[in-house]
This record gives structure tokens, C-alpha cells and sequence, in this order.
């Protein structure tokens, strides 16, 4: 594991690299196996160079997790090598009985290859992250140039519409998120109806409730989006969480 990096990395110079944010709980790496294949798709797709094997990096991840409380886990790779680093879990209890408040981010997106993964090359979600922060917002919605909903600058977004689930089809451009793919499968198994499709930034008035996912907060309502709000304790919701609870941290019991 590299903690140096030097000027003529492509990282470095370039941005070029992927990265991967886990959570760790009580000394288990949270889609441990998702994440890794993930992120060697992104780097045999972009071909970034690595030396070390998928299976042996995840023996690495595991030995550095043993006896670590909750985390976030970020690994990164790019030309020169590999890192881990960690940081503290940021939402509280009361993030989630608050809800998100989500604005439109300061910028459009085109289409890119590049969205489908975790790349180094950051900036523009932070951008907008910062933005909506600044502005006493949680979260930033980026819309495509036909006013498009794709995600947020740091989650996926999925709309409630009566007893059907609805959200963006991967491809418009979009990060397949972890957490994504397991919501998409627990709403298949509730039978409930699922709908991938392109939502327009002008009917999100049509919706009874929103929620947002990414691998560290799982999933958590939004409230409002601009000036539209959402109900605050949406049934199917509430559904769907727990059966996402009992699945995935099942072995806290």
C-alpha cells in the first residue's frame, strides 16, 4: 500500500485514478465484494493499470479492517499503486429524521463514459456539494442538457408514485451505485412495481415522496427538491428501509 505519491502519477497530474467509499461495521466491510468488482470493471474499462489482483486486494482491505469500528473506508488506485484511508461515518440519527434538502446543482451534464465510476477527477461533485451546503441545502440534483434528472452529486435518487418506484435508467449517464443495485433488488422481491426511465425535471411535482442512497448514509428521505416538498413519512419508504435494515445488518443482531 503506497502513502507517497509523486508529481508524475497520473493522479497527480491528471486526476486519473478510481476510488471506492465503504462502510465498516464492527470489523465488516459493507458490499465488500460489490465495491471491488466495481471498481477492477472501472479500471480494465478506463485501463488503469494495477498490479495487485482483485482477490488480493480484498485480502488486504479485510486484514486493514480487523477490529476497526464504524468507518469510512476509501480506497483508491491509480498508476502508482493503492491507498486506504478512513474518516468517521458523518450522519447522525437526526440527519435522517430531518431529511435531505436538494437543489439544483450549478451544473449540466453531457453523456461520459466516465460517470459509470468512482473517478479521482472529482471536482464537479464537489462543486456542487459545496454549493448546495453554502446555500443551506444537503444535496445537489444534477439534470442532463435536455433538463433530465440523472443523481446526486453524491447519491442516486428514487421517486415514489403511488405503490411504484420509479428512477433514472443507468443509461443516461449515471453512476450504478451499491446501494443503487440493492434497493432495485429489494423493490423486485417486494413486488413492487419498478419503473427505469428518464424523468423530466419539470414533473417532479408528481411524486409523493423522494429518497436518496450512497454507501455511507444507505437510504434517506428527501424532503424537498427547490420549492417542490415531499411527505415526510411515506409508507412504501419506510417499507423499503427495513427490509434493507434486516438484510444487510441483519448480523448486528
Amino acid at each position: 500500500m503506497k502513502n507517497k505519491l509523486s508529481f508524475s502519477s497520473e493522479l497527480a497530474k491528471f486526476g486519473v485514478g478510481l476510488f471506492e467509499t465503504m462502510k465498516v461495521i464492527g470489523g465488516r466491510v459493507i458490499f465488500l465484494e460489490e465495491h471491488l468488482d466495481r471498481l477492477y470493471d472501472g479500471l480494465a474499462d478506463l485501463e488503469i493499470p494495477i498490479e495487485v489482483s482483485k482477490e488480493e486486494l480484498e485480502q488486504e482491505i479485510l486484514d486493514y479492517v480487523e477490529g476497526m469500528e464504524d468507518q469510512a473506508l476509501r480506497v483508491t488506485v491509480c498508476d502508482e499503486g493503492y491507498n486506504f484511508s478512513t474518516r468517521e461515518i458523518p450522519y447522525q440519527p437526526e440527519d435522517y429524521q430531518r431529511g435531505y434538502k436538494v437543489m439544483l446543482a450549478p451544473l449540466k451534464r453531457g453523456q461520459s463514459t466516465l460517470y459509470q465510476y468512482k473517478t479521482t477527477n472529482y471536482f464537479a461533485s464537489l462543486y456542487s456539494k459545496r454549493a448546495a451546503l453554502k446555500k443551506g441545502y444537503d444535496e445537489a440534483l444534477f439534470v442532463n442538457l435536455d433538463d433530465l434528472v440523472l443523481e446526486g452529486s453524491m447519491t442516486n435518487l428514487f421517486f415514489i408514485a403511488g405503490d411504484k418506484v420509479v428512477t433514472p435508467k443507468s443509461d443516461l449517464g449515471l453512476l450504478p451505485g451499491i446501494i443503487r443495485g440493492k434497493v432495485i433488488e429489494i423493490v423486485k422481491e417486494l413486488g413492487v412495481e419498478l419503473e427505469l426511465t428518464e424523468i423530466k425535471l419539470a414533473e417532479l411535482d408528481r411524486f409523493e415522496a423522494v429518497f436518496a442512497t450512497n454507501s455511507l448514509v444507505d437510504l434517506i428521505k428527501v424532503k424537498e427538491i427547490e420549492d417542490i416538498s415531499y411527505e415526510d413519512n411515506n409508507r412504501l419508504f419506510a417499507q423499503i428501509k427495513q427490509c434493507f435494515k434486516e438484510q444487510v445488518y441483519g448480523f448486528l443482531k
